[in-house]
């Protein structure tokens, strides 16, 4: 079963939702919400759970205070129901909230979430702690009973079965342990109200009663009524327990409602079962034993039945607050997960409601409880974490009283303060190291709690418990009802042999001990024997109602007609669709026999076929054209011949469309054929007059592109020319300034050596020194300006040089003067545009090849573009490569007979294939916007293989070099012609 969440919005407080972390939400949609499974009457036991509680806390609170612990249960008690209502209040708001209590007031808390988690972990920890106690109760129990007969007792299997029982239990689902519980709540709260009841009645009308009221009320300290205050608020606030299961109940309304029925329960349980052993468990030497105290005030109106009466109150008592921690305890965890306050992996459920982690890590710490034994000391650190935790409650309430759903904000504040005082005086009064302890037990769970966050191990995180989960399987066992019987046989028969065995052992022992032990015993086996039970047959129940369910669903659903028929083919059930696929309603229909409504399927089921074809033909309304598929199975056996009716199940569908379809369909393929033959011997005329336009246009086409580079050809170049020899003459100006400037400074400075050397002696030596030495560096810092001056006008004449004239003015020319120009021009070029630009220049000119007709300005700008692209391929390389690459460029001539050739290498990166094929296309370029517009070789093909009758190839190898060479002829009549 596949395992996702089932988030729903929040209903109420809508002014400040609650907004989980993207976190948060990532780990909420890999978990799965709780499913509401339980019966109203299933989380109506557990809400008596807290009621029961009054057995272990009321016989020491009496025995210390005597008649005053009623004014210790008194305040108890309304703070007890007021809480109930309130929790009502709370969980209307929040009806999809589990957990109860200490979640709502996480919500309350929420702009507080630090203490948020120590309350509610507080509550957590004083629920659980309930298991431990209620097994130590119970063993104890046991083994008073077993003394006086002379029987030793297994105390440590005793203590660790009877706090794991329930968890067992547990994971086999919520339904087990609800039912597990439920069995047992309803007599034991029914003997605890008897108990109330009966004895204040007995108290208040038998002629035996001692008096109603005692003939004195004892005084008392306020630290003791504080020290014992402490226990009652462990007891009687617990009676809210019901709001922890809202979440779980199929009508949480009613659930939430129980709270107010369980609250007027409170007194009658509280202050009348108090009042019942204030007046008559009186007897000396009670002590606190619980057994005792009930036993003595019982037997004035039980009589001889009380032994046994008190001890299966006790022992159901115990049992059933066990079963409700184990239940409530890991509810608290998962909803603390889903708000984010803890681990997301205690958030993690089973489809059948098995909270796993949240589980494991409740079990582990009942083990730690149970190890630790000291009961006295348990109960006074779980009732310090109770008290905190209610007393966030209260803070909560209070801090929250702009809020609709807090019902008495001030008289929150006013509980609030009272806890506190009994914390620190009661708790001091106790023992200030458990107190302490009690305190700070939160903590150490929220640091485990952080551990678990960061450990890597596969169980502290959701996703192993999810695949976990997946692959569980539940089917249902064949031969389920006699498997199911038969363990019900096994239980009944084993608890009555072990029954009989036990009772035959105990047989003439004196006293009521045989008695005790028996009921504990049969109690005990009950409750096992109902856990087995519901161990192994609930599974499968759930299965089978899952089951169920689904196929109701899918008949429900089905968008198929489905009919269910009887041996003769009449129809006995349909599913809605059947109404809309036969045009009539399921009232007709059911009764009637199929072929009526298809006559196509003849008369005798057994001879249809699986599946057919038939025509539903109605009066009012056009014929339908139905598919019919026929399955049968067989149902029980008839009483009078004794042979199995069959039922057959037919799936009717409405495919008249689909044949209208299909016909229509067909129809437009012969249509269609007809027409694409028409239209192919058209197409194929219509495609070879576009073949010849087409041709036709490619011509043109290629005449116009033609003009189109010659126009930007011829404009690029006089644009360029232009430009070029406007910056030329702009520069030159200034430049002829700085060298004759830096030419007339040079001249005064030797006429100031020539008067420093005149005038010498008037002067100090370090004076003269000092002077010399300056006049010595302006002498040669004014020759390098002269320099660089006379270099930069040479750059100009080059520049100028490839501006000069109009394009088309032929002259002999020195080719290898020109390509030293323009090697120069490029470098400079690039260092403008780089200023770490570096690279070797090699050359290698041949003499021999003396002057060239050529048309000089435009062969330079063709040696311009070929240098300029050989340079910024190889400085690009250089920066890919970084300094282990030195760029290189190399220029050769050649003379050959009655023409020469200039090749231009440099060793950058290569050209492509790809990339070769468009290097000559106009406006191809691979250099980033800004820095190319690929003219340059274009212009440069035009110029050397169009004007000059020469050839311009390129060679090259990806990674290593690429050489462009230039062919040109040597005499101009050759290019004229």
């Amino acid at each position: 079963m596949a395992i996702g969440i089932r988030h729903q919005p929040e209903k109420g407080y809508h002014s400040e939702p609650t907004q989980p972390s993207p976190k948060e939400n990532l780990n909420r949609r890999s978990l799965m919400r709780l499913q509401p499974t339980l019966t109203t009457l299933e989380t109506w036991g557990f809400g008596l759970t807290g009621h029961l509680l009054w057995i272990s806390a009321a016989p020491a609170i009496h025995a210390a205070l005597g008649p005053q612990a009623i004014f210790v249960w008194l305040p108890a008690t309304i703070v007890a129901m007021l809480l109930n209502f309130q929790m009502q209040s709370l969980g209307r708001q929040w009806p999809e909230m589990s957990g109860g209590t200490p979640n709502y007031t996480a919500r309350l808390l929420k702009n507080y979430p630090w203490l948020a988690r120590y309350g509610a972990i507080g509550y957590f920890f004083s629920w659980l702690a309930v298991t431990t106690i209620n097994a130590l109760i119970v063993t104890a129990l046991i083994e008073a009973n077993l003394k006086p007969l002379g029987m030793s007792c297994p105390d440590l299997v005793l203590k660790i079965g009877f706090t794991a029982i329930a968890f067992i239990v547990a994971f086999s689902g919520t339904r087990a342990l609800s039912i597990l519980h439920l069995c047992f709540v309803l007599p034991a709260a029914g003997f605890l109200f008897v108990f109330c009841t009966q004895g204040i009645g007995w108290l208040a009308l038998s002629p035996d009663s001692p008096g109603f009221f005692p003939s004195s009320w004892p005084s008392f300290s306020f630290v003791e009524w504080a020290k014992w205050y402490f226990f009652a608020v462990y007891a009687a606030y617990a009676c809210e327990s019901a709001a922890s299961f809202v979440a779980d109940s199929k009508r949480p309304g009613e659930t939430l409602r129980f709270l107010s029925f369980a609250a007027w329960l409170i007194p009658i349980a509280y202050l009348g079962g108090s009042w019942v052993m204030m007046r008559l468990a009186t007897e000396p030497g009670l002590k606190d034993d619980t057994f005792l105290n009930l036993l003595a005030a019982a037997k004035l109106f039980w009589g001889p039945g009380a032994s046994f009466m008190v001890t299966l109150l006790i022992v159901a008592g115990c049992l059933l607050s066990s079963a409700t921690a184990v239940s409530n305890s890991p509810r608290v965890l998962y909803q603390l997960a889903l708000d984010g306050h803890l681990s997301p992996v205690f958030a993690v459920v089973s489809p059948r409601g098995v909270l796993g982690p949240a589980l494991v890590l409740t079990f582990l710490l009942s083990l730690i409880c149970l190890a630790w034994g000291d009961i006295a000391r348990l109960v006074m650190v779980s009732a310090t974490a109770f008290v905190t935790a209610f007393m966030t409650v209260h803070l909560g309430l209070w801090l929250r009283r702009d809020r609709p759903e807090v019902l008495w904000p001030w008289w929150s504040l006013g509980f609030f303060l009272v806890e506190t005082v009994v914390l620190i005086v009661g708790g001091l009064a106790w023992n200030w190291q458990d107190l302490l302890i009690g305190l700070l037990l939160p903590i150490a769970i929220l640091a485990v709690d952080a551990a678990i966050r960061r450990i890597a191990f596969p169980p502290f995180h959701p996703a192993w418990w999810i695949k976990l989960y997946r692959g569980q399987s539940y089917r249902i066992t064949k031969d389920f009802v006699a498997l199911q019987v038969g363990i019900l046989i096994f239980l009944i028969c084993s608890t009555a042999a072990i029954a009989w065995v036990i009772r035959a052992m105990l047989d003439g022992l004196p006293g009521d001990a045989s008695n005790n032990l028996l009921i504990v015993l049969v109690i005990t086996v009950g409750f096992v024997g109902v856990a087995v039970a519901t161990w192994t047959s609930l599974p499968q129940v759930v299965s089978m109602d899952e089951a169920r369910e689904g196929a109701e669903q899918l008949f429900t659903i089905a968008l198929d007609a489905i009919v269910v028929l009887d041996e003769n083919g009449v129809i006995r059930q349909t599913n809605p669709a059947a109404e809309s696929v036969f045009g009539i309603n399921s009232t007709t229909l059911i009764g009637s026999h199929l072929n009526k409504f298809l006559p196509g399927l003849g008369a005798q089921p057994d001879r249809w076929l699986s599946r057919s074809e038939q025509t539903l033909n109605q009066p009012d309304r056009d014929s339908r054209i139905l598919e019919v598929a026929i399955s049968d199975r067989f149902s029980q056996s008839a009483s009078t011949t004794n042979q199995d009716l069959q039922e057959y199940v037919a799936i009717v569908r409405d495919i008249t469309e689909r044949k209208q379809a299909q016909k229509a369909l067909q129809q437009a393929n012969e249509e269609l054929e007809i027409k694409v033959e028409e239209r192919t011997s058209e197409l194929t005329h219509t495609v070879e007059q576009l073949q010849n336009e087409i041709q036709e246009r490619q011509r043109i086409e290629e005449n116009l592109r033609a003009m189109q580079n010659q126009i930007i050809v011829q404009e690029k170049l006089a644009s360029l020319g232009s430009l070029t020899a406007g910056i030329a003459h702009e520069i030159r100006n200034p430049l002829n300034f700085v060298n004759n400037f830096s030419e007339v400074s040079a001249e005064l400075t030797e006429e100031l050596f020539e008067e420093l050397g005149n005038q010498g002696e008037r002067l100090e030596p370090e004076t003269n020194e000092y002077i010399t030495e300056l006049l010595t560096d302006l002498k040669l810092n004014l020759k390098k300006i002269h320099q660089h001056g006379q270099r930069a006008d040479k750059i100009v004449g080059n520049m100028l040089l490839h501006s000069r004239g109009q394009s088309g003015h032929w002259e002999a020319t020195d080719i290898n003067s020109l390509l030293t120009e323009y090697i120069n021009l490029a470098y400079h070029g690039m260092r403008a545009k780089e200023a770490n630009f570096n690279i070797t220049i090699e050359t290698d000119y041949d003499k021999e090849i003396g002057s060239v007709e050529v048309v000089p300005q435009d062969i330079a700008r063709v040696f311009l573009n070929i240098i300029s692209n050989a340079c910024y391929a190889a400085h690009k390389k250089q920066q890919e490569q970084g300094s282990e690459f030195s760029p290189l460029l190399d220029v050769k001539t050649r003379n050959l007979e009655g023409r020469i050739e200039i090749r231009i290498r440099d060793n950058g990166a290569g050209i492509t294939p790809e990339v070769l094929e468009k290097i000559f296309n106009p406006f191809f370029t691979t250099k980033p916007p800004a820095e190319g517009t690929g003219l340059g070789l274009s212009i440069s093909h035009d110029v050397v293989v169009q004007q000059h009758r020469g050839e311009l190839k390129v060679e090259t190898e990806v990674g290593k070099y690429t050489e462009f060479i230039i062919t040109l002829p040597k005499k101009i009549a050759e290019v004229k012609e």
